[in-house]
């Protein structure tokens, strides 16, 4: 995942850009007018790259172009192109060879706004705040990054959002989960096993525990059913051991035991985050978001 800058005092408000579950960047209240895709294409690169690429990782990377006089025309133009469709002459800007965003570009972005919130999430030191941060940063994240691009690079960044966002989703069902609200941790279980059912068998389980502990056992099988086809059909694998105990002691009808009894572990789940993802989220270094 890339570092983006911190915020600086106000974001204009001239420009707006969503690239989460759509994609849109307005300028005055009006759709931008790229003059060409190669435009609308560095513009999002760069996005994607907040710190910067060079002109040659650019020419290569967009349109497999050695860094001869016609690609460096052809750069220049695509340039010219972005600054005037975002009516700012300092949209992009050139520091020791390598060309990124302005500041107040990125911070234009709901993207931005997504891990400024995952951020002030992390540093928050009540359970209320820590819980309002991340239902705001799940309530950002409205779809893929950039949905219609196809290119490698895209690929790439849009699978480091879609952990972010499944970690916040673990988040707040870990939160939810301490304070024994089943059909909550439930809920947002089933989101981060929608978004990502490669996360984890434990979280299965989990999910089939709370399901069978608010009282519905059919859907805790129904779970597991659909467990053990995706596992057959996407892995070629079968269920832990754990996991079918489970499975059977919800069929059978047996008494639900306490969290901690079933997996022999504190009755709070360990977090999702990890602090690798951390150290590239805006703010949660050498910046507290809160302050």
């Amino acid at each position: 995942m890339k570092r983006m800058p911190a915020r600086s005092e106000q974001a204009p408000p001239a420009l707006r850009v969503r690239t989460l579950g759509q994609v849109e960047v307005w300028v005055a209240g009006r759709p931008a007018i790229w003059h060409a895709h190669t435009a609308e294409e560095l513009f999002f690169y760069l996005l994607s790259y907040p710190e910067g690429r060079s002109k040659g990782e650019i020419l290569e990377t967009l349109w497999g172009l050695d860094p001869d006089p016609v690609a460096n025309n052809r750069f220049r133009v695509t340039v010219f192109r972005i600054r005037s469709a975002l009516n700012n002459p300092e949209a992009i800007q050139e520091d020791h060879g390598r060309y990124r965003l302005a500041e107040e570009i990125l911070h234009s972005t709901d993207l931005y706004d997504f891990y400024q919130a995952l951020a002030q999430g992390h540093h928050a030191t009540g359970e209320a705040a820590r819980l309002e941060s991340f239902r705001r940063a799940i309530s950002l994240y409205r779809g893929d990054y950039l949905p219609g691009f196809s290119t490698n690079w895209v690929s790439q960044a849009r699978e480091e959002h879609k952990a972010a966002y499944v970690q916040a989703l673990l988040e707040v069902a870990l939160i939810y989960h301490d304070r024994e609200d089943w059909r909550a941790t439930a809920e947002y279980l089933e989101r981060a096993l929608k978004a990502d059912p490669y996360i984890g068998e434990n979280y299965h389980q989990r999910l089939m525990w709370c399901l069978a502990a608010m009282g519905d056992r059919y859907g805790a099988i129904e779970h597991y059913r659909r467990f053990v086809k995706f596992l057959h059909e996407e892995l070629g694998d079968s269920p832990m051991p754990e996991t079918r105990a489970l499975a059977e002691h919800i069929k059978q009808g047996n008494p639900i035991l306490p969290y901690h009894e079933v997996w022999g572990l504190n009755a709070k789940a360990p977090s999702s985050f990890h602090p690798e993802l951390l150290s590239a989220i805006p703010g949660s270094k050498a910046e507290n978001p809160q302050t």
